[in-house]
């Protein structure tokens, strides 16, 4: 059995890990009634968990131990925590405790003073109901309980880490203690943007005090996670929720997780063994749909874990066990080649917007980085997704979505960027200055002449930019820009104007059939340098309509400025992923070939698909290869090196399958 009390944040590393959501109804009669503990400890076992969040408390309100601070579920006979925690102890397994601090309805219920004051002055929103219609304000009386609850269950067990869930830095508080402090500290709380950074202010303060706490019972040992607040605050590791079908989507993950690897802390996902959302008690998704999950976070560095609901008797349901054990085990057999495995990129996506997103928050990342890790996955680029410019270095091109505006950190970081050789391609408003009255960086050698008056406009490709483009004008749906291209820059496609405008009316007929007319005499796409723009959103175009010509562009664009990629790839389907990690003396390759469908009004993963041969190339620039083999089979496969490329044909791909480079 592992020494728990040993690790540290450095070791921090849990590879299979369970979280059950527990939210139990007051009328519920029989909480805990049928728990065993060598049965829960022995089906975490056998399926290989080693990190599981429990319950202690709810978002009901209720704790599920003896609490002298709380309120116990009235249905609980037994300390259901303690006995779950003390059964994941004795076989080895990391616990952590769950505690909801933003929602608590029982103590809302009975503490009025201790909601939220919305702008209405009203603390419950029954016209909302769900679960966030009475909010706790840390602000007052409940702030001094939560933080009492914290300390009675770390003094009482010896959990590994704590779990706040749903804490809010979006809907202030307008109560009398909220008001007082914005004041204190020159705030008006009638100005919206104040109210907000009051409550962030207040909240990351509250946090600093369950930080001390942790420090006192655990010293560095216990792991805390603050889910709602950005990953890029979060103290010691990410847990990276996103059930696609609880909300999340399947283009969440793949953003999400490009993005969190970046951080330099240990991470896993949590998807769902749900059909639907969370509390689905009857759902089970395909066990496709679970590996296909996990094997994303592997793919990319990461732990990989799911949320299970747990019966209010105590008992885990079998044949959901069943399934959730085949696909840990089966993907255990990949940890040679996953742990302490780090993801290999030479492109980044750059949104200083990403600094914000919230752990939970799966609209947080916008269309415009969807868009662009969607091309670029299609594409099987090797890429990072960024939120700063602090290692911009690493990288050989910077994508710049849509929305980029320059301030003078990012057009310092760019420039050196681009003397050093590197390649930027931009979009829509990016690479303007914050004002946006011109270009920040002189290198695009364009003028800026204000928003784009088409709508729609069209655009002509040039060769030999135009490899799988139409030879027709095609459509721009979102307008961007208006430039031109100053001596020196090459126009790659030409705007074309159309007979009038969307929705334009002459008080008999509104425009709604809206060709294409002449050439507009400006640019949509420019290339200067190292630096390619287009004049519109291209990537949350590709986002939101799927035209396949604008990510045939892109690869046009990108094969111009990068024309040795990391890995090349022949025989995948677009929505095949291809991602590259390496550990030590070694690259591995991941192919993973799934395809969420659409079913009705419900996306599904039931099987995976199939492709082969498959060719790669692994740019030959890490040393000498002397063995390669697909992982955990141990097949050798011939391969050779031609054009600074290691080659190597994969005969097939069910689904997934891992190709190792041994140096």
């Amino acid at each position: 059995m592992r020494n728990h009390t040993m690790l540290t944040a450095r070791k921090f590393q849990p590879r299979r890990a369970v979280v059950f959501d527990f939210h139990t109804m007051h009328s519920v009669p029989d909480v805990g009634r049928d728990f065993d503990p060598a049965e829960f400890g022995s089906r975490l076992a056998e399926a290989g968990v080693d990190f599981v969040l429990l319950p202690a408390r709810c978002n009901r309100g209720f704790a599920y131990y003896p609490t002298q601070v709380g309120i116990r579920h009235p249905a609980l006979k037994i300390d259901l925590f303690g006995k779950m925690l003390k059964a994941c102890r004795a076989r080895g397994i990391m616990a952590a405790a769950y505690i909801n601090g933003g929602i608590d309805h029982e103590h809302a219920l009975r503490h009025r003073e201790w909601c939220k004051v919305d702008k209405e002055g009203r603390v419950y929103q029954m016209d909302r109901m769900g679960h966030f219609f009475r909010n706790p304000c840390l602000n007052t009386g409940y702030g001094t309980h939560l933080l009492a609850m914290i300390d009675e269950i770390l003094a009482r067990y010896q959990v590994q880490g704590l779990f706040l869930d749903c804490l809010d830095t979006a809907n202030p508080c307008y109560g009398v203690e909220c008001v007082e402090g914005m004041r204190g500290l020159g705030l008006n709380p009638l100005n919206e943007d104040d109210a907000r950074a009051y409550l962030k202010h207040m909240t990351y303060a509250y946090l600093e005090k369950v930080k001390r706490l942790a420090r006192e019972h655990g010293g560095g040992r216990l792991r805390l996670f603050f889910n709602g607040l950005p990953f890029s605050v979060q103290p010691d590791h990410i847990e990276l929720e996103g059930p696609p079908n609880a909300g999340w989507g399947y283009d969440y993950m793949p953003s999400a997780l490009r993005y969190v690897r970046t951080l330099n802390k240990p991470f896993f996902i949590l998807t769902s063994r749900f059909q639907q959302g969370y509390g689905d008690f009857g759902g089970l998704c395909p066990e496709h749909s679970l590996r296909f999950d996990c094997l994303n976070a592997l793919a990319n560095g990461g732990g990989y874990g799911l949320v299970d609901a747990l019966h209010p008797r105590g008992r885990l349901e079998p044949a959901v066990w069943q399934s959730i054990t085949r696909v840990f085990v089966g993907l255990k057999a990949l940890d040679p080649w996953t742990g302490g495995a780090r993801a290999w990129a030479e492109i980044a996506v750059l949104d200083p917007a990403l600094k914000s997103a919230r752990a939970g928050g799966g609209g947080d990342i916008g269309a415009n980085v969807r868009g662009a890790v969607r091309m670029l996955w299609e594409l099987k680029q090797q890429f990072d997704v960024i939120d700063n410019c602090k290692n911009i270095w690493k990288y050989r091109l910077i994508v710049l979505p849509d929305s980029i505006l320059l301030n003078s950190a990012l057009q310092a970081a760019l420039s050196r960027h681009l003397k050093k050789g590197g390649a930027i391609i931009s979009s829509g408003v990016s690479g303007l200055d914050p004002c946006k009255k011109a270009f920040a960086l002189r290198q695009y050698n364009c003028l800026y002449r204000g928003p784009e008056p088409f709508d729609p406009a069209f655009f002509k490709v040039k060769p030999p930019f135009n490899r799988d483009i139409p030879d027709m004008p095609i459509a721009i749906y979102e307008p961007g820009i208006a430039f031109t291209a100053n001596r020196g820059a090459d126009i790659l496609a030409e705007l074309m104007k159309p007979y009038f405008n969307r929705g334009e009316w002459d008080g008999c007929h509104e425009n709604v059939y809206i060709p294409p007319d002449r050439p507009a005499g400006r640019p949509a796409l420019v290339h200067s340098g190292r630096i390619i723009h287009f004049s519109f959103p291209v990537f949350a175009g590709y986002y939101q309509h799927a035209a396949v010509y604008y990510r045939n562009i892109f690869r046009n664009c990108l094969q111009h400025l990068l024309p040795a990629p990391i890995l090349k790839v022949n025989g995948l389907p677009p929505s095949a992923q291809a991602t590259v990690t390496s550990q030590k003396n070694r690259r591995i390759v991941h192919l993973l070939a799934y395809q969420p469908e659409l079913r009705g009004k419900a996306q599904v993963v039931e099987e995976p698909l199939r492709a082969g041969p498959v060719a790669l190339a692994l740019r030959a620039d890490t040393g000498r290869v002397h063995s390669v083999y697909l992982a955990p089979s141990s097949q050798k496969l011939p391969f050779e090196k031609t054009d600074g490329y290691w080659r190597v044909e994969v005969p097939e791909v069910n689904g997934y399958q891992m190709v190792v480079f041994e140096h």
